[in-house]
């Protein structure tokens, strides 16, 4: 059983009390764990659906980890022949970008960095086959701070010292903000100080940043002290401000990201929309939690958030007008929370859900049409798996959707995988 409506609303209760929240969270979840869940099996797969592990490279030990990380980027290559992943080689600092080739399935570890976490990665990905390239791009440590690496087709290796967060869909630039911010209001979003520590700038000089993926240079598109400005709340008053989950549009007119700030009230989100150049800024959301989301076209957004109109729940805004409507309600909605994103034909939605009484994760697709669900796969997370530390499926499509990238423990460690649901989506 998933969580009810009830629960969530008690949980809410306690945000202004984040530290009494992870403690009672726990202590929650265990106890409905042993009342109702207990351990029924690692894994459950909708008929019509089938899961292969991506294979490590050879020389890693059984209990090393293999994760792509975030979602809403893609792991496959541009023409889908390659795979790209990291591994953590025992306890050290340092990941290991890895590519696993699709056709002969052999997979090789490319590099190593020190800029990573559980959630994100280092946020490796490829850089689009619009900028005319075949080479993956991902953070590291860079001249004693984060900065990001280039690693061309040939093994040679450009160093920026901008840490990425988003790729253009078709142009040599990227969306970059500082770590070391976001570490100080959500720590495992940051990374560890192996990463280097970006040196703290006046929040009138700090915030996010468009770089130019061919030169290095970079521009401030809006700055914290603009953000903490704005309709300036109470709780912000002595809080930690950072700017964080930055995402280009499809077609890279507009950019979206969260302004978070923590402080004595606890941690508040806003959700703001602009245009890539970071004109015509539109405060989305100011309801204190906004949480993940995804591009549905140019102008329209999915949100899981909570509104005055239907409490928490997913809700599709208009990112120019911030007009909102909740979508799935009484279907997606009670899953809860989770990481959505839209078939590349728009007529699908895959998202997650967090453990439920039983420790099982679900991964669920949605048809936009008439909000019809279909329930691919419920994958157990063990309990060493919760926390900063917590694997997340954080679903991701294939180019031509009918494949999911997911990462999930079910097996006992955390590993990344390949869903098919060609027979769940096709001609649906």
């Amino acid at each position: 059983m998933s969580y009810n409506r009830l629960e969530r609303r008690m949980a809410a209760l306690l945000d202004a009390m984040p530290g009494l929240r992870r403690i009672a969270k726990s202590g929650y979840q265990r106890l409905n764990y042993a009342l109702h869940g207990g351990h029924r099996g690692d894994l459950r797969l909708a008929q019509g659906a089938s899961i292969e592990r991506v294979p490590a490279p050879p020389g890693g030990a059984a209990e090393d980890e293999c994760f792509f990380g975030y979602f809403g980027t893609s792991p496959w290559s541009p023409d889908g022949r390659r795979y790209l992943f990291h591994r953590l080689p025992g306890r050290g600092n340092a990941v290991e970008v890895c590519i696993h080739d699709v056709a002969s399935g052999a997979a090789r570890a490319v590099a190593r960095t020190v800029a990573w976490n559980f959630q994100q990665g280092s946020m490796a990905q490829w850089l689009p086959a619009a900028v005319g390239t075949d080479s993956v791009v991902f953070n590291d440590r860079v001249d004693d701070a984060p900065g990001c690496r280039i690693l061309d087709p040939v093994g040679g290796f450009r160093t920026l010292p901008w840490p990425i967060q988003a790729v253009h869909p078709r142009a040599p630039e990227a969306l970059s903000l500082n770590y070391t911010r976001v570490a100080r209001v959500q720590p495992e979003y940051g990374y560890r100080p192996a990463a280097g520590m970006r040196a703290d700038s006046p929040p009138e000089m700090d915030g996010l940043w468009r770089v130019d993926l061919r030169t290095g240079n970079a521009r401030l598109l809006l700055t914290i002290d603009d953000l903490a400005r704005r309709e300036s709340r109470p709780e912000m008053r002595g809080a930690r401000h950072a700017v964080n989950h930055a995402v280009y549009s499809p077609r890279g007119t507009r950019i979206v990201f969260m302004h978070r700030w923590l402080g004595s009230g606890g941690l508040f989100s806003r959700l703001y929309a602009a245009r890539a150049d970071g004109s015509e800024l539109q405060l989305l959301l100011d309801t204190r939690m906004a949480s993940h989301y995804a591009w549905r076209d140019e102008d329209c957004l999915l949100v899981y958030a909570r509104a005055p109109e239907a409490g928490d729940c997913y809700y599709l805004i208009d990112a120019t007008t911030g007009a909102r409507k909740a979508f799935g309600h009484g279907h997606l909605e009670r899953y809860g929370d989770g990481h959505p994103s839209f078939s590349p034909d728009g007529r699908w939605i895959v998202t997650d859900s967090y453990p439920d009484r039983a420790r099982m994760r679900r991964l669920l697709l949605c048809r936009v049409d008439d909000g019809e669900i279909i329930e691919v796969g419920a994958f157990f997370s063990p309990w060493r798996y919760d926390g900063a530390r917590r694997c997340d499926l954080h679903p991701r499509w294939d180019a031509g959707g009918r494949r999911i990238s997911i990462d999930s423990s079910h097996e006992g460690v955390r590993a990344t995988y390949v869903v098919d649901v060609a027979r769940l989506v096709g001609g649906a």
